[in-house]
């Protein structure tokens, strides 16, 4: 009887390594598809609408300058996206070749081939290991990381008048025309003024951070952070200027922090001149400030041991994904599978603080318990 007992109990443990052994194959294999599916997101590695119109001795020369030419481009385009400005002119200069062995794939969406001319709108991506290596091996500081889309309020006050949603409202047009080029690190929305839009906040409450206001418009849209932007227009007449003086409020999840930037442009030119140049310039400087909070580490290799409550495959499958999709994360090892709790390591550059708001930044929340980490998906 014993016998039995025992053969069967030999027989169950079999059972269920091989039931373990098979779930794991499962868990590694879907843990490849999704980090094959994340190459399908927002990816800073492609630049898109590069529009080349070449005329030459042959329509088929036109068409080759006009493949070098998109090329460049967009690499061109690439390192001002990621680099720090700064650092830009750091950048070593680069041939043709070089560029073309980072590109992994070139796509024509729009192509006109006439005599000797060539028109086309190209696309096109790059190999961001090999664009990482570049950077990397020249000490060039870069970011990758992409912001949440942010809500901006645009208050504008000319002769002691403010204006939010009336019409005109010179400065909220500036930015509504700075969002039809939108930049792929730092995505902005501005509220196009509805009934709803109007009922929600005012300017003043808006340049008061009236908290309740605040958090009523980004709960409308369903955003997580915002940038007021007050801008005040003051003539100088002694010093014959047109001067714009800018007040930026962070609000929501972020640090909340506060920046002043002054412009100006001589009299004689126009108003909506002076506030479509300080748009670049403000958008820019936030851009400049988001790269510098995120540049990527690689002098700074770090790893943690995270564990995952895990109540089905789909949960664990989720969670995988999206530490994978994550810039400063080099790569996920599985380390012990449970049935309720799976333990990984999380390899990545930089410090932990890093870490932590870039998984946010993707819907994850990274928690420090006596230095026992665990990571969860955010509710919405």
């Amino acid at each position: 009887m014993i016998k039995n007992y025992n053969f069967k109990l030999i027989n169950n443990l079999i059972y269920y390594r091989i039931i373990y052994s098979v779930l794991l194959s499962f868990f590694l294999v879907i843990i490849s598809l999704n980090n094959a599916k994340a190459n399908e997101t927002v990816d800073p590695y492609v630049v898109k609408n590069i529009v080349v119109d070449i005329t030459s001795t042959t329509t088929s020369n036109a068409r080759d300058i006009a493949l070098n030419k998109a090329q460049r481009i967009a690499y061109l385009k690439l390192i001002k996206r990621l680099v720090v400005a700064d650092q830009i002119n750091l950048v070593p200069k680069i041939n043709d070749k070089k560029i073309i062995e980072m590109i992994s794939s070139l796509q024509i969406d729009k192509e006109k081939a006439l005599d000797k001319r060539y028109f086309a709108t190209f696309l096109v991506k790059f190999n961001s290991s090999k664009i990482r290596e570049f950077l990397k091996s020249n000490d060039i500081l870069f970011s990758e990381s992409i912001s949440k889309r942010q809500i901006i309020i645009p208050v504008y006050e000319k002769e002691g008048v403010m204006m939010l949603w009336d019409d005109p409202n010179k400065w909220r047009i500036s930015w509504i025309n700075l969002t039809q080029n939108q930049n792929k690190i730092f995505p902005i929305f501005v509220p196009e003024g509805s009934l709803s839009d109007i009922a929600t906040i005012n300017a003043k409450q808006a340049i008061n951070s009236n908290q309740k206001s605040l958090d009523k418009i980004l709960s409308r849209y369903e955003l997580e952070n915002g940038i007021i932007a007050h801008a005040v227009l003051v003539q100088d007449l002694n010093a014959n200027l047109l001067r714009l003086h800018v007040t930026l409020t962070k609000f929501g999840e972020q640090l909340k922090s506060v920046n002043i930037q002054s412009f100006s442009i001589p009299n004689g030119n126009s108003e909506q001149a002076l506030l479509d140049m300080s748009v670049k310039n403000v958008f820019n400087n936030i851009l400049e400030e988001w790269k510098l909070e995120n540049i990527i580490r690689f002098d700074n290799p770090n790893t943690i041991s995270v564990s995952i409550l895990t109540p089905d495959i789909k949960y664990f499958n989720e969670v995988i994904y999206l530490i994978k999709k994550t810039r400063v994360v080099e790569k996920v090892d599985v380390v012990n599978i449970n049935k309720n709790v799976t333990q990984i390591l999380v390899h990545f550059y930089g410090n932990s603080d890093q870490l932590v708001s870039s998984l946010q930044r993707n819907n994850l929340k990274l928690i420090n318990k006596n230095n026992y980490w665990n990571i969860k998906i955010i509710d919405n």
